[in-house]
């Protein structure tokens, strides 16, 4: 798979997690076809032009935590917008078991897209 078609599955799967949940860099990388490749997905995102309709804010480390720079503006803006969403925080992180995303069985058995 080329490069290029790699980055937009990323940014597809990304595209299909929904407000108010939350997936890792690593599930990310896994649901795009590129298992063990978590750093790959954050390249994918830092590159989004200002003003992407990517919603980059709902990707976390695998600890649950933001990976940005603790108290950076991108830090807070990301946060923000997590919240804006109902995302709670808990001592800086974000529970899985609760905002984790799960795409849909039929999501995962054909690769239709998720309501």
């Amino acid at each position: 798979m080329a490069d290029t078609d790699l980055h937009e599955k990323i940014r597809a799967t990304v595209r299909r997690v929904p407000p108010g949940s939350v997936a890792t860099y690593g599930q990310i990388a896994a649901e795009a076809g590129a298992p063990r490749r978590a750093r790959l997905v954050g390249q994918v995102l830092r590159r989004l032009p200002s003003g992407s309709a990517v919603p980059w804010h709902r990707i976390i480390n695998a600890r649950g935590e933001l990976s940005l720079p603790a108290g950076s503006d991108a830090w807070r803006r990301q946060r923000a917008r997590l919240e804006d969403e109902g995302i709670v925080f808990c001592a800086g992180r974000v529970d899985l078991d609760r905002y984790g995303w799960r795409p849909s069985l039929d999501a995962l058995l054909w690769g239709l897209p998720e309501d």
